[in-house]
């Protein structure tokens, strides 16, 4: 009955107060309740009426009727203070939007090509340094999981640089009134082989937002277009899930039981609130284990993460053997760093001001701020999957520094003449 009042509380609550724009954080909030929750549990009690016979070797792995009401709440409560800061900022910044100012702007084409041409350099590199094309064809599963380790940094600038350069790809068709085929051309089979090495589960779906955001930064969103919007995500994260499985998930039967598996934070966040304490700070660290290791300051992999952490715990063999991690929820952190319930408002209020501050900035200072508000709002869709304050997160920011400060050798101001349409 818990389980059936949260999901309905979520999608009423979204229904009646949503934002209309499609990109804005308070949709994301809702999504990410939505894919965690009120679809797996929907999907599972669907599969119970029909009395569904599990085609997969591992069975029925989790069991939504097993769920703890606590785990439940709690995601309830993190939902409901998120949407409600989010919708309350946005309605506030919203007062004052210029979309228009962003069209002032043109990609410089030459620029692109070369940043692309550098970028399939960096990205053969990366190949050949992680096994080489033979280990990438032939076990690209295991290859994709294991062989990057000591390459993070290198990865982690192939990736932000492949996401700009497809927003910047997108920017240009939006605005150039005449394109370079080539270039197009050119740019996509990069952006196609980044996301081949980059994972492709979720990078070609990044990629075409990253494009579209000229056109979607102010857009609206009907519940119809949500509708088929999530159809395909489901599309195309199903056919990414049989490419990065080495074809084994290859039945409608066997992508849908792996639904209900992937969507699981709700169960880790259980296993927590049954073996651990509620605790004040006691992954804060984390991070600074991290940043201190590149002054030779050494710690364990495992101590710079919280989902690293806990997958230690609970999934030795998974952490130690394959370097691959289970993804605990942000009500985990929450819980083990803020204690009483009462005081993850603090956190939470915070980020929300912070993300809805890049909103009101998105289409102000040129298609960059555009470019990090999308990046950002990505990553907060991830910190309901981990952390707020992730290691990460201090090259993310030497990243948008770069593009700020190399504005003008990107993009070119032109006189003001309105939307373009």
């Amino acid at each position: 009955m818990t389980l059936f009042f949260s999901s309905a509380f979520m999608v009423f609550s979204f229904l009646l107060f949503r934002n209309k724009k499609i990109i804005c954080p308070s949709n994301v909030v809702f999504g990410n309740y939505f894919l965690y929750l009120v679809f797996p549990a929907t999907l599972f009690y669907i599969l119970e009426w029909l009395s569904w016979d599990y085609v997969l070797p591992w069975g029925k792995l989790n069991d939504w009727a097993s769920v703890s009401q606590e785990a439940i709440l709690a995601y309830l409560y993190v939902f409901t203070l998120f949407f409600l800061f989010t919708r309350f900022f946005e309605t506030l910044f919203d007062r004052v939007e210029r979309s228009e100012i962003i069209y002032e702007y043109r990609a410089r084409p030459l620029a692109i090509f070369l940043c692309a041409l550098s970028l399939l350099i960096g990205c053969i590199y990366f190949l050949q340094v992680t096994g080489g094309l033979d280990s990438w064809v032939e076990n690209y599963s295991e290859t994709y999981l294991s062989k990057k380790k000591g390459y993070g940094l290198l990865n982690f600038f192939l990736i932000m640089w492949s996401n700009f350069l497809a927003f910047w790809l997108g920017f240009y068709f939006k605005t150039s009134h005449r394109k370079s085929w080539f270039l197009v051309v050119f740019v996509l089979l990069v952006l196609g082989f980044c996301a081949y090495v980059q994972g492709i589960k979720s990078r070609i779906f990044l990629f075409g937002i990253f494009f579209s955001l000229p056109w979607l930064a102010s857009a609206r969103l009907s519940l119809k277009q949500g509708i088929v919007l999530f159809l395909g995500f489901m599309f195309l994260f199903s056919g990414a899930m049989y490419v990065r499985s080495n074809g084994f998930y290859n039945s409608p039967e066997m992508l849908l039981e792996y639904f209900l598996t992937y969507f699981n934070t709700i169960f880790l966040h259980d296993m927590i609130l049954h073996d651990m304490q509620p605790d004040y700070l006691a992954t804060m660290s984390f991070p600074l284990n991290k940043w201190l290791t590149f002054i030779g300051i050494p710690s364990p992999d495992y101590l710079h993460d919280i989902s690293r952490w806990l997958t230690s715990i609970y999934f030795p063999s998974q952490w130690f053997k394959e370097s691959a991690t289970q993804q605990w929820p942000i009500e985990t952190e929450l819980y083990l760093n803020y204690g009483a319930y009462i005081f993850w408002s603090i956190p939470i209020f915070i980020y929300s001001l912070y993300m809805c501050a890049l909103y009101s900035l998105r289409f102000r200072g040129g298609p960059v701020l555009l470019f990090i508000f999308m990046a950002e709002l990505f990553l907060f869709l991830s910190m309901f999957r981990g952390s707020m304050l992730q290691w990460i997160y201090i090259f993310h920011v030497l990243f948008y520094l770069m593009l700020l400060v190399g504005q003008r050798l990107l993009f070119i101001r032109i006189k003001s003449q309105g939307m373009l349409e």
